[in-house]
């Protein structure tokens, strides 16, 4: 059981534990507070944006935003020029939930890397990228 695939499987397995049960705490749905932290940055995005930076598809994203919006997470409004695209919004509520969770996602990856120095954090992260994009280029060329 040392391969990559199992240990990125188990590593990801504690990470949405915990980020899980703070999101419940917080009264938020699984997925919600990755939403929440792409338009910290990205405020003004469409649901189009989030499903590409999150690799998700459109109905979950969907399905988070419409629930979002009606607890008052987000605001939804049609573009100028174009009534048919939609941009998202944080409000107020969403913004001072999304820094709650931020703050925690930060202490969670402190903990996750104690022990492990600057550098091969670096290192680490970057051959993570270079995997994830291995990966979709694998999935982009059909290839399995």
């Amino acid at each position: 059981m040392d391969s990559l695939h199992v240990r990125i499987a188990l590593i990801k397995g504690q990470f949405s534990k915990f980020i899980l049960r703070r999101a419940r705490q917080m009264g938020l749905l699984r997925g919600q507070p990755h939403i929440l932290e792409y338009l910290a940055t990205n405020d003004g995005c469409s649901q189009s944006e989030v499903c590409e930076a999150w690799d998700l598809d459109k109905s979950t994203v969907s399905g988070l935003v419409e629930r979002m919006e009606r607890d008052g997470l987000i605001d939804v409004r049609k573009e100028e020029g174009d009534r048919r695209k939609k941009k998202l919004y944080l409000t107020a509520k969403g913004s001072e939930l999304g820094s709650r969770m931020d703050e925690y996602m930060k202490q969670l990856d402190e903990a996750a890397f104690a022990g492990v120095t600057e550098e091969e954090q670096e290192q680490f992260l970057h051959v993570l990228s270079r995997i994830y994009q291995n990966l979709k280029g694998v999935e982009e060329n059909g290839k399995e």
